[in-house]
């Protein structure tokens, strides 16, 4: 699966889901550190990314939005940091998660997601 990472979330989750066989990115690594959401969600739409992001209030309502009016949407995934480890366990529980939820939805549809 390709992942686009927020910036919320540790950089290292994508090398650590590049260990399980994806393809990801942290924002930073793609040169979007600091961009606003709306220009994050267009590259993974334009990159074919499934966005990982915290920041629900934003990314829930740009994919609705998006959806209304029939502009290419890719699927969300919510994740929350307090249901992981903290400080440097944090980053590897995160991609063990997210790779359980690619293999249990290979496809995801363009959306919303809580796994």
């Amino acid at each position: 699966m390709r992942w686009l990472i927020d910036e919320m979330l540790p950089p290292a989750t994508a090398a650590e889901l590049a260990a399980f066989g994806h393809e990801a990115l942290s924002v930073g690594e793609a040169g979007l550190g600091g961009s606003d959401d709306a220009a994050v969600y267009e590259t993974a739409v334009e990159q074919q990314r499934v966005i990982v992001t915290e920041n629900f209030a934003d990314f829930a309502t740009i994919t609705s939005d998006r959806l209304a009016a029939g502009a290419p949407c890719v699927p969300v995934v919510f994740v929350r940091k307090c249901q992981h480890p903290r400080g440097s366990a944090l980053a590897p529980s995160l991609a063990r998660h997210l790779h359980g939820w690619s293999v249990s939805n290979p496809n995801p549809y363009p959306g919303v997601h809580w796994p």
